[in-house]
């Protein structure tokens, strides 16, 4: 069985997809502090 593992592992690398350069960005909101703190959060400033 630890033998078949490493063939199931190089299969699965064979069939993955050559990468195109296009990505997708999920723009979805995310909760990052608390509400009476989200006015302070300072992640992105200056960008």
């Amino acid at each position: 069985m630890p033998g078949v593992l490493v063939l199931i592992c190089s299969y699965l690398t064979h069939l993955q997809a050559k990468p195109t350069g296009i990505a997708f960005v999920d723009s979805s909101k995310l909760q990052i502090c608390h509400n009476l703190r989200i006015l302070r959060n300072q992640v992105f400033k200056g960008t």
